[in-house]
């Protein structure tokens, strides 16, 4: 299994656009905001951002720019949804998931603030050091940045005290296992398997948990990632179809029109 994706950048007035293009659709992401402002959109809700301020992109959410000042300043970090749920399992349930998802902008207090910006340090001396550890220690640090962020979250919204439940257990190991997989397995079956369930139970707790049908996830992930391959001149649908393991590019076209209302030819004339 490749290891998992992390990174950690600087932003301004003139990368900010460039690296939030950066953020793949499966993957979460911060942006912590350290001087000027920036308007950052996401699902049609606008968010303000001041020194001290730190957004999360929520998994499969598209983010854009609004506006920002000449003398923004900030930095980011983006890994790989498994890593992050890790860091979720540890401090919550599932309800978070869907707090980030509406509240993902918080401001840090000066303590936390300055562990974070500790943290991101840590891990950038250490990807520049070579050592027979360097990428599991960068992996290890980069996971303590994400308690630390997690931390700062929880302490700012809090949410009732209790322990998670098995049906909670069940959706975060499904979205851990539907992070990894997705692009080669779409059926609920395969997924219900994983948990030791059967189908039909495994989707009654899916869609209790989350309001939303196993079908409805595993859909989610593909047409983001389908998105993300089309909007890239120089790869052909057939290609796109390829890398997400459909049996071609007939097949690829209908999954996509079933989930979007359109073919992915006229998704990428219209330039989404």
């Amino acid at each position: 299994m490749k290891p998992p994706v992390v990174d950690i950048f600087d932003v301004d007035a003139t990368s900010i656009t460039a690296r939030l293009s950066t953020v793949h659709p499966s993957q979460n992401a911060f942006m912590l905001c350290t001087a000027g402002s920036v308007t950052l959109e996401m699902d049609h809700s606008k968010y303000v951002l001041h020194p001290g301020d730190l957004f999360i992109y929520p998994t499969l959410a598209h983010i854009t720019v609004s506006s920002c000042t000449p003398n923004l300043q900030g930095v980011g970090g983006m890994a790989d949804f498994e890593l992050v749920l890790k860091a979720l399992e540890a401090v919550s349930h599932t309800q978070r998931l869907t707090q980030i998802r509406a509240n993902p902008c918080f401001s840090l207090t000066a303590e936390q603030f300055a562990r974070v910006l500790r943290m991101v340090e840590l891990v950038r001396s250490r990807r520049t050091e070579a050592s027979v550890f360097a990428d599991r220690i960068v992996l290890a640090l980069t996971q303590t940045l994400m308690f630390e962020i997690m931390d700062a979250y929880v302490s700012h919204t809090p949410a009732e005290a209790q322990q998670p439940s098995r049906a909670d257990t069940v959706f975060m190991r499904f979205l851990s296992e539907l992070s990894t997989h997705f692009r080669e397995q779409r059926e609920v079956s395969f997924y219900a398997s994983r948990l030791n369930l059967t189908p039909r139970y495994f989707a009654t707790i899916i869609r209790e948990k989350s309001g939303m049908s196993p079908g409805g996830w595993i859909a989610r992930f593909v047409i983001a990632e389908a998105k993300t391959l089309l909007s890239n001149p120089d790869t052909s649908i057939k290609e796109v179809a390829c890398a997400l393991h459909f049996p071609n590019q007939s097949f690829f076209g209908r999954y996509f029109r079933q989930n979007t209302g359109m073919s992915p030819g006229e998704y990428r004339r219209c330039g989404n």
